[in-house]
């Protein structure tokens, strides 16, 4: 930003506009006086205001600012305040900054607050929140520390360093103008955001839900529907009833919020007959976004007896892709596929039947659990359908080291902002593969010249992929994997297009990477298995995407996809490629497919990868690193029928980054 002007702003003037700090003093902890941040008089300034972008007139009046913003491109026109004497502010007594804001321009506009400690741009030092004004509307804006985006957890912000508040908005060819009064630290330390009920998740401990064993921080709750009652007993089970010739449910529900049940996969429900009329009972899991399929019993539960139904989150019905590849992003044809979603799980149903003599049901016991797969004997050893095949690809990592004449290990960073990649994060131990993450200071590839968004970093990772190694058009392409837990990360197992063409300067020239791996002209990008280790271990995510990653950019596929693992923790995923189709499976059963013209038809390389991020994640916790996505073995096979010579491996120099 261009340096406008230096104001100073009177501190006893603002105290007339100082913001109402009621709710801030009622934190547990005591709270400092609040703290001017400004002072007309420069021997009084605890700061001042700097780098107003030429786009930006900062104006004291009557005690607060006037902050006019010229329409332009700038996409985040603003100014800095910064303490006066060139040190950082010591906010340590403090938990938060802010001020009030108010539009005074004539559209909706939104204002953001950042507050800043020093160190690298990539770290994003600093935690930001904004709030959006229409004409005339006036609001408090706050950071609390340690804090940002919606008051979520963020960047550990060090109080007793903070080296400039920032005010900015957004692109607009509109003048937009808005006033700033009250900029002041206030709050006690150690400030924390009130907790908003639909945020709050919950994993019971050990599973249990109802029986014995629960313990919550919110005890579950009841709700009937229909024509039944829901009580709980003294024994802390629950009594289900409904009246002869009517029909309802009853959900046990989260105490607050919702719960997370990633770490699981099912749900067992224990219910006895407590009435003197047979029952045939139903179960589900529910969240916002759709319930599980329901289980439901056999035959009627008799009086006295006791039966156990399995909510399993993996849907009866597989996932199937709507075929038309015009429509630009679908979730698959309806009926298909899960809904539910195990992270947001927001009560357990159980739905009683109508019966000539009223129904009584106890529920006994609500059970989260992860029953460890069964895999078909296939497994492994070949392709899930019928063929004249052949094993094309085959490493069971069993060496010292990986085999670069296979495999990259060095390539761009193009997902995350954090994480550096590194051949000590490539590990081969026990014949498996370990993508290590951890904190460790580093240089992208190991290359202390590197100029990318990652250069050096604070988080290191290994990848792994055959660009320029190797490439197959059609098969069976199938890993066994193991995912990690700690939160915020993003492994994945997919494939990219590679065109090939000559592996020499020259052809590089005429055939760069993104030409060669571009998802247009026939290429395709194939998640067979992307995970956000939020969700927890047994869900994913895979899909299809096409026609680059522009305005162009069309995609289908499921986030929901559920596949338990096997008594070693690991689950196998495949996916069968022929011409016109594509099908997922999960330890060897089919959990989703697409039908169309527009399946890849270009040659494509695998990756295996792990980043932090995420579309739908939650933040990094570096408490739970190091963690590991280890990978067994990857094996693809060919059809005799639709190989090609430019299957295969392809010449090169065994460097760990592909030449071209």
């Amino acid at each position: 930003m261009k340096t406008k002007s230096n104001l100073f702003l009177n501190a006893a003037a603002l105290a007339a506009m100082m913001l109402a700090t009621t709710a801030a003093l009622a934190q547990n902890a005591p709270a400092a006086a609040p703290k001017f941040l400004f002072d007309e008089n420069p021997a009084h300034s605890a700061g001042r205001i700097v780098r107003a972008h030429e786009t930006v007139t900062v104006t004291p009046r009557d005690g607060g600012l006037d902050v006019v913003v010229a329409g332009s491109e700038e996409g985040y026109p603003g100014f800095s305040i910064e303490p006066a004497d060139g040190k950082p502010w010591d906010l340590s007594p403090w938990g938060h900054v802010e001020a009030l804001v108010k539009n005074t321009g004539e559209g909706t506009l939104g204002i953001h607050l950042r507050v800043d400690n020093a160190g690298e741009w990539k770290d994003s030092p600093w935690n930001t929140e904004s709030v959006w004004l229409k004409p005339g509307e006036a609001k408090a804006l706050k950071v609390i520390f340690g804090y940002q985006y919606g008051r979520q957890p963020g960047y550990k912000l060090k109080p007793e360093a903070v080296t400039q508040v920032m005010f900015f908005t957004g692109k607009s060819n509109k003048a937009r103008s808005f006033r700033l009064e009250g900029l002041q630290a206030g709050g006690p330390a150690g400030e924390k955001p009130p907790v908003n009920p639909a945020h709050v998740r919950e994993t019971p401990p050990g599973g249990v839900i109802v029986g014995a064993g629960a313990k919550f921080e919110h005890p579950p709750k009841l709700e009937a529907k229909g024509d039944a009652t829901a009580d709980w007993s003294p024994r802390k089970t629950v009594l289900v009833a409904v009246p002869a010739g009517k029909k309802g449910s009853a959900t046990v529900k989260p105490g607050l919020g919702a719960w997370h049940l990633g770490p699981f996969h099912e749900v067992k429900v224990t219910l006895r007959n407590a009435g003197s009329t047979p029952v045939a009972p139903g179960v589900r899991v529910d969240s916002p976004s759709g319930p599980t399929d329901a289980a439901v019993a056999a035959k009627p539960l008799a009086p006295g007896a006791e039966t156990t139904l399995t909510a399993s989150f993996v849907p009866a019905t597989s996932w199937v892709g709507v075929s038309d590849p015009n429509q630009k992003h679908n979730g698959g044809v309806p009926g298909t596929g899960a809904k539910f979603e195990s992270n947001n799980a927001n009560g357990v149903t159980i739905v009683v039947p109508e019966t000539a003599g009223g129904a009584k049901l106890e529920i006994v016991a609500i059970v989260a659990s992860a029953t460890p797969a069964v895999l078909p004997d296939w497994v492994g050893k070949r392709p899930p359908v019928d063929g004249d095949w052949k094993l094309t690809l085959a490493d069971e990592f069993d060496g010292d080291s990986i085999d670069l004449k296979l495999w990259n290990i060095y390539t761009s960073n193009f997902w995350d902002k954090r994480t550096h990649f590194s051949k000590d994060n490539v590990i081969l131990k026990d014949g498996k593969l370990i993508l290590r993450y951890e904190r460790k200071t580093g240089f992208h590839n190991d290359d202390p010249a590197d100029t990318s968004p990652v250069a050096k970093t604070d988080f290191a990772c290994g990848i792994a992929d055959t660009y320029g190694k190797w490439t197959q058009r059609y098969g069976y392409f199938e890993a066994r994997m193991k995912l990690p837990t700690c939160p915020g990360l993003w492994p994945a197992f997919w494939t990219m297009p590679d065109r090939g063409g000559v592996n020499t300067p020259e052809g590089h020239k005429d055939n760069p990477q993104w030409k060669r791996a571009n998802t247009g002209n026939g290429g395709m990008e194939f998640d067979i298995m992307e995970h956000l280790t939020g969700w927890g271990p047994y869900r994913f995510n895979f899909a299809f995407h096409w026609d680059g990653y522009g305005k162009e950019h069309k995609a289908l596929g499921t986030s929901n996809a559920y596949v338990p693992a096997d008594k070693d923790g690991f689950m196998t995923i495949g996916m069968l490629w022929l011409p016109g189709k594509a099908v997922y499976y999960g330890n060897g059963v089919e959990i989703g497919r697409w039908e169309s013209d527009r399946v890849c038809t270009v040659q494509s390389y695998p990756i295996l990868y792990m980043v932090s991020g995420g579309w739908a994640n939650v933040p990094l916790d570096p408490s739970k690193l190091p963690a590991d996505f280890v990978i067994d073995y990857i094996r693809v096979w060919q059809r005799a029928d639709l190989a090609s010579p430019e299957d295969g491996p392809k010449p090169n120099d065994g460097s760990p980054k592909s030449q071209y």
